[in-house]
């Protein structure tokens, strides 16, 4: 019994050593920026939260990758006038498909008197106010009267209705005026959307853009623009802000506090945006990418040609970051890949490609030809489509060396023509 004890010790002991201990093949250079944002930006996030005290729930999502980051987000809590923005949202996208029209009149009656946040509280019952007029005051004043207005336009049922359509798990339980991060993002990202496609979601986004309360998100992002949506129940200490942040690389944020003083929830919310936005900076900084699957280059970022392929799981060097694009060395100028295509790595990878490779000349593919990672062959990393031009750096048994996305490639001269050469 002492041995087979003792046996099991060892085989236990052994296993904890594998699981602690990372193997060769967990290399550093597969770290994605992903991976790399996560366990960071999590760490700061959890620790400023905990001393913070209170309660605090966070929802992060880029806009071009999906990649997101979630403290508790699905966790309820009092929406607070953050409820202004899936309405407004409803209400815009009814009026791009012509079943609302913005110019309509409504009515100010006593009934929809509310006090707290807004201007219409103090001009005369019986006052006129188009559709869109409503929408800007709830949005830039975050005005209750206009809110109560709106819905009771379209119908509180139909309202849920819409946001449930889009995902939201929180809409009205109980009647409930209650939200999650998580449903905030969700709100957030169908704005973006709505806005690259439609005038009127541009509109409501200006909006966002010109709201008088600018204390949280965007104090804590200065250096980009930020269209965001405050609630804040003050009696209650409730703060919550969501937001669509518009750094090169878009993301969405949702932020709800509970249990902090009005002034503290302020800064929290705007500090932790902070730390959000400088791990996100990092995160799209990165200089490399590998694909997911076999991947399309375009000659632009409008995808009116494809320059050819780059095939699964190889990884390449990052030469340009634009919106939803990224750009390698492709032939002789620069090929056009989509970020959702590719993962990008956080980690220095090791190509073996030097910057200062000698150029010997150009040659011109007279077919469609592969891309090879070796001079004898080797896997296929890539195609290039006939007539595409790059340069070589030597010939060798029948095979011109290339720079493919800073890294050697190989192609056979029978699939190209030299049409110069440097002496």
């Amino acid at each position: 019994m002492r041995v087979r004890r003792l046996f099991i010790g060892i085989i236990a002991a052994f296993m904890f050593a594998a699981i602690m201990v990372p193997g060769k093949n967990a290399s550093a250079a597969e770290l994605t920026a992903q991976q790399d944002f996560l366990t960071k930006a999590s760490g700061e996030l959890n620790q400023y939260i905990k001393k913070a005290g209170g309660t605090v729930t966070l929802q992060y999502q880029d806009l071009i990758t999906g990649d997101s980051l979630q403290i508790r987000g699905k966790t309820s809590g009092r929406a607070a006038s953050t409820i202004k923005l899936p309405l407004t949202l409803y209400i815009m996208e009814q009026a791009s498909k012509g079943k609302i029209n913005l110019n309509q009149k409504l009515t100010y009656q006593k009934s929809h008197y509310y006090s707290g946040s807004g201007v219409i509280q103090y001009q005369k019952v019986g006052t006129h106010y188009t559709i869109r007029d409503l929408v800007k005051k709830a949005i830039i004043y975050s005005d209750n009267i206009a809110f109560i207005m709106l819905k009771e336009r379209v119908g509180q049922d139909n309202f849920i209705k819409y946001m449930k359509s889009l995902g939201g798990q929180y809409t009205y339980p109980n009647g409930q005026n209650l939200t999650s991060a998580n449903d905030l993002s969700i709100y957030a990202k169908e704005l973006y959307q709505f806005s690259n496609k439609s005038n009127y979601g541009k509109e409501l986004v200006g909006y966002l853009k010109q709201t008088i309360y600018n204390t949280t998100i965007p104090r804590g992002i200065k250096a980009v623009s930020v269209a965001h949506k405050v609630g804040m129940i003050p009696m209650y200490k409730v703060y919550n802000d969501v937001a669509i942040v518009y750094d090169n690389q878009p993301f969405t944020l949702a932020i709800m506090t509970k249990n902090i003083s009005y002034e503290k929830s302020q800064k929290v919310i705007a500090d932790l945006a902070g730390i959000v936005y400088k791990y996100h900076k990092t995160k799209t900084a990165a200089k490399y990418i590998k694909t997911k699957a076999d991947v399309m280059v375009y000659s632009s970022m409008s995808k009116s040609t494809v320059m050819g392929t780059l095939k699964k799981a190889e990884t390449f060097k990052i030469t340009l970051n634009q919106g939803s694009w990224y750009g390698i060395k492709f032939g002789k100028g620069t090929g056009f890949i989509e970020k959702v295509s590719v993962t990008a790595l956080k980690s220095p990878v090791q190509l073996n490609w030097t910057a200062n490779a000698p150029k010997s000349g150009t040659i011109k593919m007279i077919q469609d030809g592969k891309v090879y990672s070796q001079s004898t062959g080797g896997k296929v990393i890539g195609d290039m489509k006939k007539g595409q031009q790059c340069y070589f750096s030597k010939l060798e048994n029948h095979v011109y060396t290339i720079d493919l996305g800073g890294r050697i490639g190989y192609v056979s001269s029978k699939d190209v023509t030299a049409i110069s050469a440097n002496q």
